[in-house]
């Protein structure tokens, strides 16, 4: 009995990411035959026009289509994953979340979730010149939100709603399943790698697994969702508030990466080992 319910606990770590993969095909194809159908029904479109190829070219990658792709498949997750979290386990949203917003707790957690941006920021910046092609693909990814071509939109879903579903989806489902069949440490590790793969390119890929343990180490250490989504959101709104001149010379780039390093080590100290809720790992 034991052994079935291990197996079954193994194989329930990877459904909730099929699912999420299944959800995203999911959505562009119905995305991609809404905006065929539309381009069928009008008069202002030319045969050329309404093939599959202008389609993809054209149509599916505007800003605002994208940007509501995006929105309409965290929401997805948001409720489908946020219903399967709550029926698994049971949590107590309200006394959750006046159990991390007390001031010291609350301020560590946005503090860290910037300074890890910064620091991300600042390693990247150093490794940029060893690996200039592998950035191009992640350049074009982050240039959709903090380009000129973001909309209000592509900012909701970047900042907001992908930080909750994620962490439903990554530190509340997957990890829950995996402790339940392994070691804890090893359970974070392996969500951390899974979020890392699940962000499908090596550069946001890396350090998205080395910021998966962190949300992991928090998620276990206070017991509490919410505390990592508080952090994954400081780390995602972060993205803007970077200036980039922290990282145009060698001397502040290393600087900056240094002081960073110290401050999130500060804020994960204080989260993981001083908070009076935390847990074992």
């Amino acid at each position: 009995m034991e052994s079935n319910n291990r197996i079954k606990n193994i194989i329930n770590i990877f459904v909730p990411l099929i699912i999420a993969m299944l959800l995203q095909v999911v959505v562009v194809v119905v995305d991609i035959a809404a905006i065929f159908i539309k381009n069928m029904l009008s008069d202002k479109k030319t045969a050329a026009s309404r093939s599959i190829e202008a389609i993809m070219s054209q149509d599916y990658t505007q800003p605002m289509n994208t940007a509501a792709i995006s929105a309409f498949q965290f929401i997805l997750y948001i409720l489908i994953f946020g219903i399967w979290f709550y029926k698994m386990k049971k949590p107590s949203l309200t006394e959750g979340f006046f159990g991390i917003i007390k001031p010291p707790v609350i301020i560590f957690l946005l503090t860290g979730g910037i300074a890890s941006q910064f620091l991300v920021d600042g390693v990247l910046a150093i490794l940029r010149p060893i690996f200039e092609s592998a950035f191009a693909a992640y350049d074009e990814l982050l240039s959709g939100v903090t380009g000129a071509s973001r909309s209000w939109l592509m900012l909701l879903s970047v900042f907001l709603l992908a930080p909750v579903a994620e962490e439903i989806l990554f530190r509340g489902l997957i990890l829950t399943y995996a402790k339940r069949c392994m070691p804890t440490k090893l359970a974070i590790a392996l969500q951390a790698l899974l979020f890392g793969v699940y962000h499908g390119n090596i550069i946001q890929g890396t350090y998205a697994f080395l910021l998966g343990l962190l949300l992991g180490g928090i998620a276990v250490k206070t017991d509490n969702l919410i505390a990592a989504i508080v952090f994954h959101i400081a780390i995602n709104l972060s993205i803007l508030a970077v200036p980039i001149s922290f990282f145009d010379k060698t001397t502040s780039t290393i600087l900056t990466t240094a002081i960073s390093a110290v401050i999130l080590t500060i804020c994960m100290y204080f989260i993981l080992f001083k908070n009076k809720h935390n847990q074992e790992i």
